[in-house]
């Protein structure tokens, strides 16, 4: 008789640990889902749009003006900013929320983005940027934001004697703005920049 008592304690110990484990994974089911980033759509690196953007169409997807550079030596350019947008994600170094900087400079025509803007962008990202005025840039405002330590801001330490490290690895022309976007390698500014431009297309869509 005690015997069978105790083969039904432990069978309702059982069902109840069952239960328990179950309810555990389906919470952790639930939480993972919740956490998931949102698929972001695959932008170009050059996007056609039928609108003029102005600075004020990306602070409403949330840039923050740091700095306007002056333009009168970069040719056609209308203007141009740093600044910075604060994402709902992960960072890619898993410290706190992402938190990346992007460098605009905004011309009158997409065209004019392209002919104009292509060859000075191309001077201020990856390995071979032309970060200091020693290396003869032909738009020298904002070099010291274009610049990086390593070791500062990517691994950790302050002790590193090279800061001419590129801090933009790539930059994509969105309509008729040529957008820096940092990132310590290029697969990671490209993904930066998706991000930047992939929310101008909904907000447009809007307008």
């Amino acid at each position: 008789m005690n015997h069978g008592i105790h083969i039904q304690k432990l069978n309702n110990m059982l069902q109840i640990f069952k239960i328990i484990i179950i309810t555990s994974l389906f919470s952790m089911i639930l939480i993972s889902c919740s956490s998931e980033k949102v698929e972001e759509p695959i932008m170009k690196k050059v996007t056609p749009q039928d609108k003029q953007l102005k600075l004020e169409d990306f602070t409403s997807i949330g840039l923050k003006k740091n700095k306007a550079y002056k333009v009168e030596e970069l040719p056609k350019a209308l203007s141009a900013y740093f600044g910075f947008i604060k994402f709902n994600e992960p960072s890619e170094e898993g410290k706190g929320k992402k938190v990346v900087e992007y460098e605009l400079r905004i011309y009158p025509s997409h065209e004019d983005a392209i002919n104009y803007g292509t060859g000075y962008a191309e001077e201020r990202v990856g390995p071979e940027a032309k970060l200091k005025k020693s290396h003869n840039p032909r738009w020298k405002e904002g070099l010291r934001d274009a610049r990086v330590c390593i070791g500062d801001q990517f691994d950790g330490g302050k002790n590193s004697a090279d800061c001419g490290q590129p801090k933009f690895n790539e930059f994509y022309i969105y309509g008729n703005v040529v957008i820096l976007c940092e990132g310590r390698t290029q697969e990671i500014s490209k993904r930066n920049c998706n991000s930047i431009t992939s929310r101008l297309e909904p907000s447009l869509e809007n307008q």
